[in-house]
């Protein structure tokens, strides 16, 4: 047997140990799996996790310079993670300075990108795959690439970052890092989209300790219709209520109302709307726009 499997064994062998105390926590350096379940004639469908590396986090001017897409295949009954492709891993020129911070932070430099472009015809064939796209920052991810490829704009989405309870399990932040550690007992080092990417599908397919699948929430938020309020002609004396409720401003320059608006489940939207009435509007003739849209549209900025 090789010296370096036998050293890998032996140290397997202390890091339990040191678990077994109660006093440690080992975290294993993160390794992409190529399966979680084995098939057992289970009706599939195929997921698509996408994690994208951008010049800056303005949705809508920063440029993506890397993309990374990782296939896996699901039960839609019960979360179940079956197995999980290759990443398609795609490098494009943004056509101007990457900002030193960036670089920094993803280790992609302006030489990496230089003269490289996403192979749209690859990610197509991928995405129309698809029955459902996931990011962990969906509400970034999504309007990024929407902006440079259709095809996202027509398959539905999901987040795992905010349509999991990840705090109910006992875990404070949804930090893609912090889940990794706390929820999976693993790192990685680095901030490269393909390791995000595999990093997501392992915290979606890694049970909780009650059993519950992460994945398995995620589907049924993302099942959810969400109600999308605007809060139009809002009071100006009300931005700070309105803001601490966790109401964005859109300043109405691209198509879309100049207002304040808010997404929230429909099953929240006659408290929301009982709020809004009592702490802003306040009687008056002026009222709020809302739509409802499911995972089709949800995380979109075109909606």
């Amino acid at each position: 047997m090789p010296d370096t499997v036998l050293r890998e064994a032996a140290l397997e062998r202390i890091a339990d140990a040191l678990d077994s105390t109660g006093a440690y926590q080992v975290a294993r350096r993160f390794r992409p799996r190529a399966r979680y379940a084995e098939d057992d004639g289970s009706s599939t469908l195929t997921g698509l996790f996408v994690d994208v590396e951008t010049t800056g986090l303005d949705t809508r001017a920063d440029a993506i310079i890397q993309l990374a897409l990782v296939p896996f295949e699901y039960s839609p009954d019960d979360g179940r993670v079956f197995g999980v492709g290759d990443a398609q891993v795609h490098l494009e020129d943004p056509g101007r300075p990457i900002p030193p911070a960036v670089t920094a932070l993803t280790g992609i430099s302006e030489r990496d990108v230089a003269g490289r472009r996403i192979d749209d015809a690859a990610v197509n064939e991928l995405a129309a795959g698809a029955n459902l796209v996931i990011a962990h920052n969906a509400i970034f991810d999504r309007p990024m690439m929407e902006r440079r490829l259709d095809v996202f704009r027509e398959r539905p989405w999901a987040c795992s970052h905010t349509e999991v309870p990840w705090a109910r399990h006992g875990i404070p932040s949804a930090k893609l890092e912090y889940l990794l550690f706390r929820h999976c007992r693993a790192f990685a080092e680095g901030h490269r989209a393909d390791e995000d990417a595999h990093a997501g599908v392992h915290v979606l397919a890694t049970p909780f300790r009650s059993g519950e699948r992460p994945l398995a929430l995620l589907l049924a938020a993302s099942e959810k219709l969400t109600v999308r309020i605007w809060a139009t002609d809002a009071p100006f004396g009300c931005k700070a209520a309105l803001k601490a409720r966790g109401y964005r401003w859109n300043p109405g320059e691209d198509g879309r109302p100049r207002a304040w608006y808010a997404d929230v489940d429909r099953e929240a939207y006659e408290a929301e709307a009982a709020w809004l009435s009592a702490e802003v509007y306040r009687g008056t003739r002026s009222r709020w726009r809302r739509q409802a849209f499911g995972a089709m549209h949800r995380f979109s900025s075109r909606v």
